[in-house]
């Protein structure tokens, strides 16, 4: 399995869909500190304003 990059928060989050999968599940990554998500994860990303983006939303309702 290939890891995730995890970067400390910089109070910029702002989740969205890559291009690209990781273990066959859609990857998403901040565009605020370059950490990466997949649905699999036991965590929820927010956006920086406390929100759960919709492609996060979309993401957690297939787990």
């Amino acid at each position: 399995m290939t890891e995730l990059a995890v970067h400390a928060c910089r109070s910029l989050c702002s989740w969205h869909r890559t291009r690209k999968q990781l273990n066959g599940l859609p990857l998403l990554a901040c565009r605020g500190c370059g950490s990466q998500w997949i649905r699999s994860e036991p965590w929820t990303p927010i956006d920086h304003t406390g929100r759960i983006p919709d492609d996060v939303r979309t993401e957690l309702a297939r787990r």
